[in-house]
């Protein structure tokens, strides 16, 4: 049954132009179901390999879980290269493209757009942090659509409640120590949520 009551989005005139700059610039948070869509699609890549934890402490305050380990907090986000590029990104002429793009994790398809629900209203806005630095804004001969958010948007909120849920039985693992806190676990329990709910979900 549908959670959502109505979206509502600004007017604005936005076209992605490839540049690459998000994909370099911001560390890509990712939920269990952006994890499964990347895994299935790669062929079976091990979500430790694409996945890593940033520290709390050096972000901001993201709306995102925080995952407790015995050395400090952490999100869970997609690993980049040295030069500072996503994992995912390769070069294709001038171009910097998303090779995992059908299945790219909810953040980066709303890109540079943010959304947060007020009493089942999805309230979209530019992402303040994009504005004078993502050259796609204000681009475009008409305003932006939406259609993808408008696709996604109910997905993607279930998924962040889900994910949620399943960092806060980790954290409740971690309280009453059941687990050591160490990023081997935390590994080894992620990767066994992913293969449950795949198993759930073919």
């Amino acid at each position: 049954m549908s959670t959502i009551v109505r979206a509502e989005f600004p007017r604005v005139r936005f076209t992605c132009v490839l540049c690459g700059e998000c994909c370099r610039r911001y560390w890509i948070p990712v939920t269990h179901r952006d994890v499964i869509r990347i895994a299935r699609y790669t062929g079976g890549m091990r979500p430790r390999e694409f996945l890593a934890l940033f520290p709390k402490d050096m972000a901001a305050d993201w709306d995102e879980p925080v995952i407790r380990l015995r050395d400090g907090e952490y999100y869970l986000v997609l690993k980049k290269r040295l030069d500072g590029t996503c994992i995912f990104n390769k070069w294709v002429g001038d171009k910097l493209i998303c090779s995992v793009h059908p299945v790219k994790p909810n953040v980066c398809r709303y890109y540079p757009f943010i959304y947060w629900l007020n009493n089942g209203v999805v309230k979209f806005e530019v992402y303040d942090k994009a504005l004078g630095y993502c050259p796609g804004i204000g681009r475009g001969g008409g305003y932006a659509n939406f259609r993808v958010e408008i696709s996604s948007i109910e997905d993607s909120v279930k998924a962040k409640a889900e994910f949620r849920e399943v960092i806060e039985k980790w954290n409740e693992q971690f309280k009453r120590r059941l687990v050591k806190g160490t990023i081997e676990e935390f590994m080894n329990y992620i990767e066994a949520v992913v293969d449950e709910y795949s198993r759930k979900n073919p």
